[in-house]
């Protein structure tokens, strides 16, 4: 707890010295003027009153300024602030603690208890110069420049993780990974799709589950609470579920991974492993790796964008984000998905004895998701040295293949199958190289395309599956769901983490109407490029400036929600609706 408590105690003296020095301050200037005052006192007498005032009325100052600051969360939850409601703020806990301190000079019945009017008025003033400058002159430099510190804070063994989203298809595969690597694993997710996928799990001595929507702060702070790590797969997954509906995705991908950095960050968590996606390359002809200009064609692919900007800009001496770009995933899960092109493909071989296949000669990079659990575990071992801050593109150069050549690999293990070629609007076209992550930390994906179509195959052999097509194994059609429920009236907002990413500065530039060109350069990277690249396709996005309003303050208290098990408030939907990769 030292690391958490020492800085706190340095802003507590900080503050205090402050408000002693600036009433000291006061009274000096003000004995100067006394001393050529007409019938003034002798110097000498005139000087023992003033340090005799001083002394026993700075300690009184000093106690007051801490004691309100502690109330306002000047020490808490004002330290995340923009730097507009972080000067209201302090305006507002300095001016009370002078008020209450000029009540207590006069309630103290002390007939030396004097204070000159001067005096009170010059420590005022300098009292709000010192503690919101030194604030706002501090937030300005760690906004305009990265400190890198000589010597790195020491890493601590991780031993307890927490996977966000881990009920999900590729979560569900990750948890036993890491279970079976003798982790103590902590899942938090909504369980829309239901727990079957964990549910051989229960009673496992290293594993626990907090069912609760990642949106919503309270169940954030109860599952980050004690851990060592934290794997955020949560996520609506795909173009298709995010077209959905597009607010629900703002607030799921970005504004919830907001919340988690911010959350990791009061905790104590300094590693965040974040599964982004290869998407965000979009359309390209030709080979791109994690140096690439990114061209999201989707909002899904936006979203992660500026997710990855979220966790990369919070990166300091004590909080290390990991971005690790996913190829496609494919292969059998304990939570199955049938929206993913491969399994798609190696169900209908199996039950309809047709595939059809759109854009056959686009490039897509493949991986199957027992080497996704081994990539994270990977970056999870991996010194801070080699991962903290960086992206990797995660799969192999080997499954690099086109659409027609999957189709091939699946008819070939399909004796039989008609195949179908068609075209689609759908443009993303990318090849990806994995030369980073297989160079820093050793990555090998040895699972072929061929074992995984057989694994799906194998699945309905054994009767597995009764429907592919039943919408808890897409996506898309849970989204659909979802957004038919909110409009019946069951979606019901509380306290969610749109509303507490609302006073962050690149939400405010989309709200005021900012440039595609002015985001690109600044913050909103992902979302600026998808407007810019899509708008002759009628992108949505631009409705949704309106999301985020330029309102007051809605940031929590995260230290002081972490100090009990639970939030002091209900912060949830009515109906959860979060999915998970």
């Amino acid at each position: 707890m030292k690391h958490r408590f020492a800085p706190l105690a340095w802003r507590v003296l900080a503050d205090a010295l402050i408000a002693f020095l600036s009433l000291a301050l006061g009274f000096a200037v003000r004995l100067c003027f006394a001393l050529v005052e007409t019938h003034a006192l002798p110097p000498q007498q005139l000087l023992r009153i003033f340090l005799s005032c001083w002394a026993g009325q700075g300690l009184l100052l000093a106690a007051t300024l801490v004691g309100t600051f502690s109330l306002f969360g000047v020490y808490t939850r004002t330290r995340f602030y923009t730097r507009r409601f972080k000067a209201v703020a302090l305006f507002q806990a300095i001016s009370l603690a002078y008020g209450i301190f000029l009540l207590l000079v006069y309630l103290s019945g002390r007939r030396d208890a004097f204070l000159p009017r001067g005096a009170f008025l010059i420590a005022y003033a300098l009292t709000l110069g010192l503690a919101m400058g030194l604030r706002l002159t501090k937030a300005y430099f760690e906004r305009r420049f990265t400190l890198e510190p000589a010597q790195p804070a020491p890493e601590r063994p991780v031993q307890k993780v927490l996977v966000v989203g881990g009920a999900g298809y590729i979560g569900s595969v990750l948890v036993r990974h890491l279970l079976a690597a003798g982790y103590r694993v902590r899942v938090l997710d909504s369980l829309d799709c239901g727990g079957e996928s964990l549910r051989d799990l229960d009673g496992h001595r290293g594993f626990q589950l907090v069912q609760g929507d990642f949106r919503h702060v309270a169940p954030v702070v109860r599952a980050v609470k004690g851990m060592d790590a934290v794997i955020h797969l949560g996520a609506i997954v795909g173009d298709p579920a995010c077209a959905v509906n597009e607010d629900e995705t703002l607030e799921t991908n970005l504004a919830a991974t907001r919340l988690l950095a911010d959350v990791c960050r009061a905790s104590g968590v300094s590693r965040i492993l974040f599964a982004s996606t290869c998407s965000v390359y979009g359309a390209t002809d030709h080979p791109v790796d994690e140096r690439s200009r990114l061209n999201p064609v989707s909002l899904y692919a936006a979203t992660k964008i500026d997710s990855e900007r979220v966790l990369l800009d919070s990166r300091d001496r004590n909080f290390h984000p990991v971005i690790l770009r996913l190829a496609t995933a494919f292969g059998w899960s304990p939570r199955p998905r049938f929206d993913l092109v491969v399994n798609l493909l190696a169900a209908q071989a199996a039950v309809e004895k047709k595939i059809v296949i759109y854009n056959g000669e686009q490039w897509r990079p493949f991986i199957h998701v027992s080497d996704i659990a081994r990539a994270f575990r990977l970056a999870l071992e991996a010194p801070l040295a080699v991962v903290s801050g960086e992206i990797f593109n995660v799969g192999s150069d080997a499954r690099n293949v086109t659409l027609r050549e999957l189709a091939e690999t699946v008819a070939r293990l399909r004796p039989g199958v008609e195949v179908e070629y068609a075209d689609h609007a759908d443009s993303r076209n990318y090849r990806v190289k994995f030369d980073k992550i297989r160079g820093a930390l050793g990555l090998e994906c040895p699972t072929t395309l061929e074992a995984g179509i057989r694994e799906i195959q194998d699945a309905f052999g054994r009767g597995l599956v009764a429907d592919y097509r039943e919408p808890r194994y897409s996506n898309v059609q849970l989204a659909t769901l979802r957004r038919q429920e909110h409009s019946n009236g069951n979606g019901k907002i509380g306290l969610t983490a749109l509303q507490f990413a609302k006073n962050s500065s690149w939400w405010r530039e989309l709200a005021a109407g900012a440039s595609s060109e002015s985001l690109l350069q600044s913050h909103s990277t992902g979302l600026a490029s998808l407007t810019r690249s899509v708008a002759e396709l009628n992108s949505p996005f631009q409705k949704h400036a309106n999301a985020f309003p330029d309102g007051r303050n809605t940031r929590l208290d995260v230290r002081r929600i972490a100090e009990s098990e639970t939030g002091p408030v209900n912060l949830h939907f009515e109906r959860p609706s979060t999915s998970s990769q």
